[in-house]
């Protein structure tokens, strides 16, 4: 039986031969590195570089006292892919780009009218250093000029542009966050349309209150600050929304605190649809043009419910004439059918555009707000 001295000699032999086999991992320092903020990728002017790329880029400094007002570096280039231009904009710093911090992507609106959505999601995709949930927004009049404008107020440690999505500063109800992962499964799964915000350039701020639906092969369709509303209120993408009642006797705003949607794919006989949506809306009244009395809350409740359902139907019946899908009825109807008894694509288009649409809505107002 070998002795124990013998046996760590044994080891020692083997070890030495495996250690020298072994590689040390590479390390760069940070300051070799230059953060990428935001990422534009617009439809150039160039017929034979259809893609320009804008970088927004992080400017390091060394205390916030030293620059309280925030500093960034632009570089564009066109090029013939996005990869080309990204190749050459490597070029233009003597450090490395680093999208790891990049949260957000603007699509020039004219770049998505060319049908070049697939194209700009397939460079995201295959970037490992691009995070998956980084933001997709619409650039209004072109990424370029979104992703160089810095608004007024903004601070040097946090890009203004990112409080819109990131669900801790602005709560909007007009506000549509999406993200890359769900842009991704929205292009490629069929059934559910994808839908981007629309980030305008103003004077001195942004404005992203519309949003854009994007079906391939046929041209954006933009939704109304109300109807992009309304679609956050059915997917459940908010927690707060206005609702507007008027008529020939009351004028009141309802704030609505908690609300909850669903939705369903009723078939029928013949290839024939119903789509049924339920939302139950529960809030105050928070401004009214004449007094309000709390014994006629049941009648403000009526009108909120016929209100919200006249908008609801007037939503769904346009997506539904267009063919367009962005709350995902497509999806409910594959789940709820087996595989072999499924109409086919073209039966299934046909059947959503000639859908019955059944809206139920469950008003709760709880109160005509608080008056002192």
């Amino acid at each position: 039986m070998p002795s124990k001295k013998s046996k760590t000699k044994l080891f020692i032999i083997v070890l030495v031969p495996i250690i020298t086999l072994l590689t040390g991992c590479e390390f760069k320092d940070i300051d070799k590195d230059v953060f990428v903020s935001m990422i534009g990728i617009d439809k150039s002017d160039e017929g034979d570089k259809p893609y320009k790329i804008t970088l927004k880029l992080y400017v390091p400094t060394s205390s916030f006292k030293q620059s309280p007002e925030p500093q960034y570096s632009y570089i564009t280039q066109t090029g013939e892919t996005i990869s080309e231009a990204i190749r050459i904009l490597e070029t233009y710093s003597d450090k490395e780009l680093e999208f790891g911090h990049a949260k957000l992507v603007v699509i020039g609106e004219e770049l998505l009218k060319e049908n070049k959505a697939s194209e700009v999601l397939d460079f995201l995709l295959r970037r490992p250093d691009i995070q998956m949930i980084s933001w997709i927004a619409v650039g209004r009049p072109s990424a370029e000029e979104i992703v160089k404008m810095v608004p007024q107020g903004e601070n040097a440690a946090y890009p203004a542009l990112f409080n819109y999505f990131d669900d801790i500063g602005n709560e909007s109800q007009y506000i549509i966050t999406t993200y890359l992962f769900d842009f991704r499964r929205r292009m490629v799964e069929e059934g559910i349309d994808p839908i981007l915000p629309i980030i305008e350039k103003k004077k001195s701020h942004f404005e992203i209150s519309k949003s854009l639906v994007l079906v391939d092969k046929k041209d954006p369709h933009e939704l109304s600050t109300l109807y992009t509303g309304i679609f956050n209120i059915l997917s459940m993408n908010t927690q707060v929304a206005d609702l507007i009642i008027n008529n020939e006797e009351e004028d009141f705003i309802a704030k609505i605190n908690s609300m909850d949607s669903k939705h369903k794919v009723n078939v029928q006989n013949n290839n024939k649809i119903a789509l049924e949506i339920e939302v139950s809306l529960t809030g105050y009244i928070s401004e009214s043009k004449h007094p309000l009395k709390i014994q006629n809350l049941s009648y403000y409740n009526q009108l909120l419910e016929k209100v919200a359902k006249e908008k609801v139907t007037e939503f769904i019946t346009e997506m539904t004439d267009i063919g367009f899908d962005p709350i995902g009825f497509g999806i409910d109807y594959k789940s709820r059918t087996l595989h072999n008894k499924r109409m086919n694509s073209e039966e299934w288009k046909e059947a959503y555009k000639n859908a019955e649409i059944q809206i139920i809505i469950n008003p709760r107002l709880k109160s005509t707000g608080a008056i002192q």
